[in-house]
C-alpha cells in the first residue's frame, strides 16, 4: 500500500514538473544594454526563463519573431540559434535617437495535458485528454538611444500589450509606476500583475512584486531596486475550439531603472 501511495505521489510530481516546463517559462527579449548611442550595434538574446533572466530552453526559431521599432516603423531582425546558451540571438542597430522598442512575439503553441502526460499537440485525436491550451507570448523591451523621447508610449498592436503611462526610464527606486494593459486594443484586466528585476532571485518563478489590478486596464508596480525590470501580465480567453480549450496570452515589458 505504501509503495502504491509513493508511486502515485511521484507520478503527480512528475506531472506538475511537466506542466511547469510546458507553460510557466517567460518569453523575454534581452539586449546586452538598454541605453546606447545612435548607430551602435547591440546584441540581444531571446530568453525562455523560469529564473529571471537566465534562459533554460531555446524557443523554436520558426515560432519567434523579433523586430526593432523606431519612429513608429518596425524592421524585422534575423535570429540565430545559440544552443550552448539555449537562446536565439540577434543584433539591432538603432539609427534614430529617442526611445526604441525591441518587440518579440512567440507564436501560439498548443499543449495538451493527457492521462499519459503533456503533449505539444492539438487535443484532436488524443486519448485521455484532461485539458488543452494555446500559449502565446509577447515582449516589449524599451531602449533609450542617445536621449529618450515619448516612444515608450507607442502602442504596437500586439493582441496583449503593456503600455506605460509615464516614461519608465525616468523612474527611481521608490516610485510607483502605472501601466495600461490592452487586449485587442481595449483596456483589459489580467489575472494579476507580477514584476521583478534581473538578479532578484535564483529561485524559479519568484517575483519581487505582485498585485491584483484594480480595473479599467490599469496596473501599478512599486519599484524597489535599480536595474533591468520586467513587468508581466496574463490574460486567458476561455473559448474552446476543436484544437484547445483555452487561449493563454502573456505579455512582458522590459525597461531599465537607474
Amino acid at each position: 500500500m505504501k509503495n502504491r501511495i509513493f508511486s502515485c505521489v511521484m507520478a503527480l510530481c512528475a506531472l506538475l514538473v511537466a506542466a511547469s516546463a510546458a507553460t510557466a517559462h517567460e518569453f523575454i527579449v534581452k539586449p546586452v544594454q538598454l541605453t546606447a548611442e545612435k548607430d551602435a550595434v547591440i546584441p540581444f538574446s531571446v530568453v525562455s526563463a523560469h529564473v529571471f533572466m537566465i534562459s533554460e530552453e531555446m524557443e523554436p526559431i520558426e515560432s519567434v519573431e523579433v523586430g526593432l521599432v523606431q519612429a513608429g516603423k518596425k524592421e524585422a531582425v534575423k535570429l540565430t540559434p545559440n544552443e550552448p546558451l539555449m537562446t536565439l540571438d540577434g543584433r539591432i542597430i538603432p539609427t534614430k535617437k529617442g526611445t526604441a522598442i525591441v518587440a518579440g512575439h512567440r507564436k501560439g503553441v498548443i499543449w495538451t495535458q493527457t492521462t499519459s502526460g503533456w503533449k505539444q499537440a492539438s487535443k484532436k485525436g488524443l486519448k485521455g485528454v484532461i485539458s488543452s491550451g494555446k500559449y502565446e507570448k509577447f515582449c516589449k523591451t524599451l531602449l533609450t538611444v542617445g536621449k529618450g523621447d515619448d516612444g515608450w508610449k507607442t502602442v504596437l498592436g500586439d493582441r496583449l500589450e503593456i503600455v506605460p503611462t509615464t516614461d519608465p526610464a525616468q523612474a527611481k527606486t521608490g516610485d510607483e509606476l502605472t501601466f495600461k494593459v490592452l487586449f485587442d486594443g481595449k483596456p483589459a484586466t489580467p489575472e494579476n500583475v507580477t514584476a521583478t528585476y534581473d538578479g532578484f532571485s535564483m529561485t524559479p518563478n519568484t517575483w519581487a512584486y505582485m498585485s491584483e489590478p484594480y480595473g479599467n486596464g490599469m496596473a501599478k508596480v512599486k519599484i524597489s531596486h535599480p536595474g533591468t525590470w520586467m513587468v508581466r501580465v496574463q490574460h486567458v480567453v476561455n473559448k474552446p475550439t476543436a484544437d484547445y480549450d483555452k487561449h493563454v496570452l502573456r505579455a512582458v515589458l522590459i525597461f531599465k531603472v537607474q
